[in-house]
């Protein structure tokens, strides 16, 4: 069984060593590593060259800039492997990251679907990853949550029939996960064998909220689901924009972002905190909103 793993990058030559020798000292050794370079300035090219004389199982490959879903499709394009999984250039798998996909492959039978991994922040972790299932089906787990691609693992005949829409650049996981969740079984692994680390250019901010329910608002155009899954999920999303409003500082804005985030879901269990944290807003309760200014 072989993988392939797509790493996109761009100009990130002073991390990608991290996510390139964390696939080389994989204990899994029946892979490729494919580095679609999507337009570097820096010296990207160079650092990867090293690591190819070391290692003939990667491949560089350089596009003009056209930003991370065409860099993936590249990927997927030049793929060998039969199943395919993804790395971002600032990210790392632990060294059993591949053998835990292999196994749990195997244990459902080699069947053809969507497999995520659990997530450590910062360093491994070896506690599990604890998924709430209590969802009507696998379109509602994708849409109410954030699985970013590194955590995921696809058959190559799926990924060549269901690839990333490049016109989408924020949200574009979610966006393929919906597309393909309602085709194909969604089987997860509580291993945390994914490392995402963290480093000031990743932090989110209003710009990528803003189109993250752009994208939101598109899937919910293009899929079947119930309206009130719907509701929660723009409710969670105008929320998740307030914080960034009360982050800059803008607490007008702020205010009627949680506004619309409680109206649109008005039996959210959340919503106690939302109230309280919109009359603090306005000084009619003690700040609770601080925790959010970070």
């Amino acid at each position: 069984m072989q993988f392939s793993i797509i790493l996109p990058t761009f100009n990130r030559s002073h991390m990608i060593h991290n996510a390139i020798e964390s696939v080389i000292n994989q204990t899994y050794e029946n892979w490729e590593l494919i580095i679609v370079d999507d337009g570097s300035t820096d010296s990207t090219k160079t650092v990867v060259n090293k690591y190819k004389k070391l290692e003939n199982k990667i491949k560089y490959i350089y596009q003009n800039n056209k930003e991370r879903s065409a860099a993936r499709n590249k990927g997927i394009e030049q793929a060998n492997g039969d199943w395919i999984c993804f790395l971002d250039s600032d990210d790392m798998y632990y060294k059993n990251h591949i053998d835990e996909f292999k196994s749990l492959i195997e244990k459902n039978n080699n069947k053809k679907g969507l497999y995520f991994s659990g997530v450590s922040y910062g360093e491994y972790s070896e506690d599990l990853e604890e998924y709430n299932m209590s969802y009507n089906n696998n379109l509602e787990f994708v849409l109410l949550n954030t699985i970013g691609t590194p955590r995921a693992c696809a058959s190559k005949q799926i990924l060549k029939k269901h690839q990333f829409n490049q016109e989408i650049n924020i949200g574009e996981d979610k966006e393929l996960w919906s597309r393909i969740s309602q085709f194909y079984p969604v089987i997860f692994h509580k291993k945390k064998t994914f490392i995402e680390l963290e480093h000031p250019n990743r932090s989110i901010n209003l710009g990528s909220e803003q189109e993250s329910l752009r994208t939101l608002k598109f899937i919910l155009k293009t899929v079947k689901i119930k309206r009130p899954v719907k509701k929660k999920i723009l409710s969670n999303s105008f929320f998740n924009i307030s914080k960034m409003h009360i982050r800059n500082e803008q607490k007008v804005m702020a205010f009627l972002y949680i506004l619309r985030s409680i109206l649109m879901n008005i039996s959210n269990k959340q919503n106690k905190h939302r109230i309280l944290l919109l009359l603090s807003l306005i000084g009619l309760y003690k700040p609770i909103y601080s925790e959010y200014e970070k």
